[in-house]
């Protein structure tokens, strides 16, 4: 079963959808069965590249919406989140723009890494805070992973995989993605968004019939260009 994914290092809900489709596919035994493939997107593309600033400000500012609002709903999905073990620190978090990360993912790719560097950005990103709009600090982080970070410096001071990113934008905008996460299993079914578990759950059941693997058991929360809901 192939499962594509859209999706966005500065999204809660994408790093929630990670964990929920990673919960699903353990609870129907598909861990042997699936393919996951992720694919970039960038919620905001004009982003001043090389800048970081505090994340809660920037979706305040964004959105239009009062500080407390923000801060209000962050609490609210850092306490969902926490069941799916991810620590969301809010108050450390820095936006910034994302385009040299998804180049590294790509790279990632040939070492069938992407998987694992996209968990380490995130947790960068959301709980530890680190500032990914310093090359230096992205570059560091691929060590985690067992990959050389001069190579990844150079990477990123390079134009390679650009075209990968840029392919993955445009087959986002075929598909009439306006918002992430948004997953394609079997180039057919889709959900988008952060989805309650059963609905991962009936979704994969659903494709592993379709696809011949026996079962062997039993839009709410979207980032788009506007913000996250």
């Amino acid at each position: 079963m192939k499962i594509e994914i859209w999706s966005d290092i500065v999204c809660p809900f994408c790093y929630l959808g990670k964990k929920k489709l990673e919960r699903a596919i353990e609870t129907l035994g598909l861990i042997d069965d699936t393919e996951v493939i992720w694919h970039s997107f960038q919620l905001d593309p004009d982003f001043p590249i090389g800048i970081s600033v505090p994340s809660a400000h920037y979706l305040s500012e964004k959105k239009g919406y009062p500080l407390d609002q923000i801060q209000a709903i962050q609490h609210q999905l850092r306490e969902q989140a926490l069941d799916y073990g991810i620590d969301f620190q809010f108050d450390t978090a820095l936006s910034f723009n994302t385009a040299n990360v998804h180049q590294l993912l790509h790279w990632g790719n040939q070492f069938g890494k992407t998987n694992e560097l996209k968990e380490v950005f995130l947790k960068a990103y959301f709980t530890d805070g680190i500032d990914l709009s310093i090359n230096q600090n992205i570059a560091q982080l691929v060590t985690k992973v067992g990959l050389d970070e001069n190579e990844a410096l150079l990477i990123l001071s390079s134009e390679k995989y650009k075209d990968e990113v840029e392919a993955d934008y445009y087959a986002a905008s075929q598909l009439g993605v306006r918002g992430v996460p948004f997953f394609l299993i079997n180039n057919q079914t889709a959900i988008s968004g952060a989805q309650p578990d059963q609905v991962f759950e009936q979704v994969l059941q659903t494709e592993m019939i379709k696809s011949g693997i026996s079962v062997k058991t039993s839009a709410d929360g979207t980032c788009s260009i506007d913000g996250c809901d």
